[in-house]
């Protein structure tokens, strides 16, 4: 097919067209169709669209056809790695059998998802291995290295998610040697930096592409090729990932990294650089501690939250990284792997630094406590100046996409947190082609304690039990809290006798598969499963939410927002806590129906969605389903 001119979108998409004539589940859908017609005016003119499209759109070809059509490159930003994979695998190979010719699409993940050459062979060398069920592996990962092309784990077959030597022998960016390294000739990420450069249209994610924009507005080389036009995918979480990657991170973690990584860099004949990285380890272990007190949490760093003697500890562990750093330094020379971890723990200090002793009002500052790690970190309260700056004015066409970008009907809180311009930015909302009134019920209990009654969590235990046995399973019970998720757990792993999955058990993918195999599963989670899962089929007939997902107000960013909010005399409320839970809300309940054949109930809990003024706005955000109160219409529904 010719690039001049406009495509013939509805040969390719309407009635009876290229699409529809591969059957199955591909059909002609009016509303793709529109959203095609828009992006390929927006890219041919130039500008900003914010595009709302209800699920079972077809969002993923009409973005990406117009991509495919333009002479200039298109940059692909997806909220998640699933669906980075969807769209490389699947939508672009019927993309290109669609246009009948050659595709040139590239797909550029983290650093850390491929293999780094120079640590593999040094790993090869000296297999230090945290478990020894890890040597089943070693063999596995030997072949693969041999015969990838990528070096993409995603390729790598028959090795577990999770498998910890993987970070020993990974790309990841903090201790890549860069043009001193002695493959970098055969470098993958380097030759995928190549093949990007020559791509037409290249695919990867949020936390990317936000990465990749810091690094630039830095030292101006990145991780991704210049381009111009802009597709952002699942563009409503977009505002997170900047918001992390536009700030700083020092984590116990990454330090202890560094002294692992330092260790196999001592030379046998110096010995004075091994017992410096052993008082440094020791003082690391002082340092981090007291900070560990006190249980998992996420709270902002003030002198008062500091733990005592703070201070001193903290100038014991400066001492000892200066004199770990001058050993090394002396032992190694200008030797690469000197320099790199040279490199790597300058920027680890510096973010260290900035997150603790920062005064700028622009971030917030907060330390939390993961298990055994703790990171410190300071985040940008507003990412809309620095989203203007630094991605916005580079583009000439950029689209905004996703099945949620509107609250109440409007979509100012989505353009304003993301520094859109009102006067330039275009708007359109496609409806969903489901029809919801007969394929979904959504529940809401008519006599229900409040989610502030000390009464709320007993009853909600009893009511999840009711729903999931008129369901026969089949549900996803997503709660708002890891709190509320465990003791549901315990309660059902006692109480229903239908199989119990639980996030956290097991990597998100394999719980999924799990859940989709066992037909009648309930699947109790919190926030990374209430947005960006798709399960299509009877498997899922049943979404509890067990209350409004409204942010923490304790949350140290929440916190910061809320408070400039009220300083310039605004509403926090309803400019920001409502919007952001409108927004999750219309996720959670998206993930009920899929496609036109699935059937469910949505079941929310929370009865200020009946009683609250607020509830009328929340409740518009939600697909047009049949509505109840009663028990007994779920009873009938599933019967």
């Amino acid at each position: 097919m010719s690039r001049d001119g406009e495509p013939d979108f509805d040969a390719l998409l309407g009635p009876g067209g290229a699409l529809s004539a591969l059957g199955g589940f591909y059909e002609h859908r009016p509303g793709q169709v529109e959203l095609a017609r828009a992006i390929w005016r927006l890219f041919a003119e130039g500008g900003f669209l914010l595009a709302e499209a209800g699920t079972g759109t077809g969002k993923s070809l009409a973005y990406l056809l117009p991509a495919l059509h333009s002479d200039r490159r298109v940059l692909v930003a997806t909220g998640t790695k699933a669906l980075q994979e969807q769209l490389s695998r699947k939508d672009v190979p019927l993309c290109a059998r669609l246009l009948q010719r050659e595709v040139k699409a590239v797909t550029v993940k983290g650093r850390a998802n491929y293999l780094c050459l120079h640590y593999w062979e040094r790993f090869k060398a000296e297999p230090l291995l945290r478990d020894r069920r890890e040597a089943r592996y070693l063999d596995r990962i030997g072949r693969w290295a041999q015969t990838t092309r990528t070096g993409d784990r995603a390729d790598l077959e028959g090795v577990p998610e999770d498998l910890a030597l993987w970070s020993d022998i990974n790309a990841r960016a903090e201790r890549c040697l860069g043009t001193r390294c002695p493959v970098y000739r055969d470098c993958f990420v380097v030759k995928l930096k190549r093949e990007a450069e020559a791509a037409e249209l290249v695919v990867t994610n949020h936390h990317l592409l936000f990465a990749d924009r810091m690094v630039k507005g830095r030292c101006g080389a990145g991780a991704l090729p210049e381009y111009t036009h802009l597709v952002l995918d699942e563009a409503h979480d977009a505002e997170d990932a900047a918001t992390s990657f536009f700030g700083t991170a020092a984590s116990r973690r990454g330090l202890q990294e560094w002294l692992h990584d330092a260790g196999k860099a001592v030379p046998p004949d110096h010995p004075a650089l091994g017992e410096s990285l052993a008082g440094a380890v020791a003082a690391a272990q002082r340092y981090f501690a007291p900070w560990e007190q006190g249980g998992e949490r996420r709270t902002v760093i003030t002198a008062a939250s500091a733990p005592p003697y703070e201070r001193e500890l903290r100038s014991r562990l400066e001492a000892g990284l200066d004199v770990a750093a001058l050993e090394l330094e002396a032992a190694e020379g200008t030797s690469e792997e000197a320099l790199g971890l040279l490199e790597r723990l300058e920027s680890w200090r510096e973010a260290f630094s900035f997150a603790l002793d920062s005064v700028d009002d622009a971030y917030v500052r907060a330390v939390e406590v993961r298990g055994k790690n703790v990171v410190f970190t300071a985040n940008p309260i507003e990412v809309a100046p620095i989203l203007k700056e630094r991605l916005w004015s580079s583009l000439k066409a950029a689209v905004l996409t996703s099945a949620t970008l509107s609250a109440g009907g409007s979509f100012a809180f989505v353009r304003d947190r993301l520094g859109l311009d009102p006067e330039t930015a275009r708007e359109m909302a496609l409806p969903s082609p489901f029809d919801y009134a007969s394929q979904g019920l959504l529940y809401v209990p008519e006599r229900f304690p409040d989610p502030s009654d000390p009464h709320f969590p007993e009853a909600a235990q009893e009511e999840v039990l009711r729903l999931v046995h008129a369901s026969g399973g089949r549900a996803f019970v997503l709660c708002t809290s890891v709190k509320s998720m465990r003791a549901l757990a315990e309660f059902l792993t006692a109480a229903s006798p239908f199989p119990l999955l639980v996030q956290g058990d097991e990597p998100k993918g394999l719980l999924l598969e799990r859940f989709r195999a066992a037909g009648n599963a309930v699947l109790v989670a919190t926030a990374s499963f209430w947005q960006g899962v798709d399960v299509q089929g009877e498997a899922l007939s049943l979404v509890v939410l067990d209350k409004l997902p409204f942010a923490s107000p304790g949350d140290p960013l929440t916190q910061a927002r809320i408070e400039r909010l009220k300083r310039t005399g605004r509403d926090p409320f309803s400019e920001y806590q409502l919007p952001c839970a409108a927004i999750l809300l219309q996720q959670g309940a998206g993930r009920l129906i899929r496609s036109r054949q699935d059937r469910g109930v949505v079941a929310c809990l929370d009865v200020r969605l009946r009683r609250r003024a607020y509830g009328k706005l929340l409740l518009r955000g939600l697909p047009p389903f049949a509505t109840a109160g009663d028990f007994e219409a779920v009873r009938a529904f599933f019967s």
